[in-house]
């Protein structure tokens, strides 16, 4: 009996070693996507084991057994890492470290702590104890881009397997490759131009952190052949642009330059603003009011040399555009204009089946159509070619009012609304909404003439998806007037003279967006 009982006492003894105390199941990505192990990690005196095998084989990196069951891990860059079991020493390169628990066999599969072995194959390792969740990522360690006028490579160099995924987005006409599990933000840039060929430039960044994600971005001059490869000898991978023979020369970090800046006054009325550029680059624009500027914003783009502000005859910008010429240039278009030229469609909104927002007497169709009628009849007594898109208590179709003013080539559209919470008495003030960057001048304009008509509380202007200001191809707002559902507002909606102030801001709004700065109104005094 006593020659039974050894081997057994034994059996248990080692099962109690081998089999470590799980707190929770454990979560594993590598490079983004869940990997299954067998056995699982688990977690013991809070440290997490579990075999390296899989992870680092789909990591790039070779493995094989050495003697007495150790284990050898060779990494893409040949860093040579040795396990062995009873030993809690992590040899890298024939240098040994110490781990916070010793390696041991358990199914023919070596454990060990995964963390500082993982670290030493060079992944980056983001472990959760609370979460029970284990990120294996890799660092995008260069992105180095060789281009002529034939064709273009960009190269991706990392320490561990990558895999990439190749996506085309037409206007502008781009191509990027996303590399799950992939950290690229601590390279010290993230574009170059290139201006050869085809490409315009390549841009990089961290798109996503958990997981993560890094993107490689080349923007398109034109249409071109791109491809993306895994490199055949290593970690990493290449985009291909065009046709390339492998001599393309290394391209620098290049940043285009502003090299002068002019303004010119062909006429009374306009005055010009040209910034000469030495590439071309993408632009953002910005219209302000307090006090009224134009922001004009060249993110990729730094001064050859100081420049002094330039004083401008005009407020409001009623362009902007990217010229291809030698040298290339921006140029900022100041006009002032006459209303009178302009064709304008007001609309209403709601109407017939759809009341829009209930007041205690009021609907909220009804105020709109009587401001409506209100600016209408301003506009035509001023010579404004005017169009309703509904004219008495019919309901039209939320698409339908934006294809009329696209149908007639309208110049401006303003859709009048009134508000409403879902809790009565609960919000006040006016507003306008705007959804095309083409429309924000617009919008602050006539916001700011109906804030300072009606006196109410200023929510500003904010850009929303509606359906009538995202489809119509003009400057396009939706002003929401004043909250109909909240008592005091209601009683200031049922006055004549404040529904006549609202259409007086409105046409003053589309006067000053158009022929420029008007004369200051008069605030009404309705509360506040």
């Amino acid at each position: 009996m006593q020659l039974r009982s050894r081997p057994l006492a034994a059996i248990v003894f080692a099962a109690l070693v081998i089999a470590p105390t799980c707190h929770a199941a454990v979560v594993v990505r590598v490079l983004g996507e869940p990997a299954e192990l067998s056995p699982a990690p688990q977690v013991k005196d809070e440290v997490l084991l579990g075999a390296p095998a899989t992870i680092v084989g789909r990591l790039g990196c070779r493995f094989m057994s050495g003697g007495h069951d150790s284990l050898i891990i060779i990494t893409p860059r040949d860093r040579r890492i040795v396990l062995r079991p009873g030993s809690d020493e992590l040899t890298v390169d024939g240098r040994g470290f110490e781990m916070p628990h010793e390696a041991f066999m358990a199914g023919g599969e070596l454990i060990c702590p995964l963390v500082p072995v993982l670290e030493a194959v060079g992944a980056v390792v983001r472990w959760d104890a609370d979460a029970g969740r284990l990120d294996v990522e890799t660092r995008i360690e260069a992105v180095d881009v060789y281009a002529d006028d034939e064709g273009t490579r960009i190269e991706v160099r990392s320490e561990l397997a990558i895999e990439g995924t190749l996506f085309r987005v037409e206007d502008p006409e781009r191509y990027y490759v996303d590399i799950p599990g992939a950290w690229i933000d601590g390279l010290q840039q993230d574009r170059t131009y290139v201006n050869l060929g085809s490409v315009l430039r390549v841009r990089w960044g961290q798109f996503e952190q958990d997981p993560a994600i890094a993107r490689v971005v080349v923007d398109l001059r034109a249409a071109a052949d791109v491809r993306w490869e895994p490199d055949e000898d290593g970690p990493g991978g290449s985009m291909t642009v065009g046709e390339v023979d492998g001599d393309e020369p290394l391209m620098e970090r290049h940043v285009p330059k502003i090299t002068r800046i002019l303004a010119q006054a062909p006429d009374a009325d306009t005055t010009l603003v040209t910034l000469e550029l030495s590439d071309p680059v993408p632009i953002e624009y910005d219209v302000q009011i307090r006090p009224p500027r134009v922001v004009l914003e060249l993110p990729d783009a730094a001064p050859i040399m100081p420049i002094a502000p330039v004083s401008v005859a005009g407020e409001l910008v009623s362009s902007a555009s990217l010229e291809g010429d030698d040298p290339p240039a921006v140029t900022v278009v100041f006009r002032r204009g006459r209303l009178a030229d302009r064709r304008i469609v007001i609309d209403p909104g709601h109407g017939g089946r759809d009341s829009g927002a209930p007041g205690r007497t009021l609907l909220e169709k009804d105020v709109n159509l009587d401001v409506a009628h209100q600016v209408a009849a301003r506009l035509m007594a001023l010579g404004v070619q005017t169009v309703l898109t509904r004219d008495s208590d019919v309901f039209v179709d939320l698409y339908d009012r934006p294809e009329l003013a696209n149908r007639l080539g309208a110049d401006l559209f303003v859709s009048i609304h009134c508000n409403a919470m879902p809790k009565p008495n609960t919000g006040r003030g006016t507003e306008t909404y705007y959804y095309h960057a083409r429309s924000r001048c617009l919008g602050l304009v006539m916001h700011a003439a109906l804030v300072q008509a009606l006196g109410r509380r200023d929510n500003g202007l904010r850009r929303a998806n509606f359906c009538v200001i995202r489809e119509t191809e003009m400057p396009s707002v939706l002003v929401e007037l004043m909250y109909l559902n909240t008592d005091e507002e209601e009683a200031l909606l049922r006055r004549p003279e404040v529904r006549a102030a609202a259409a007086q801001a409105i046409c003053e709004g589309l006067r000053q967006y158009v022929e420029g700065t008007g004369t200051a109104q008069e605030r009404l005094e309705l509360g506040s």
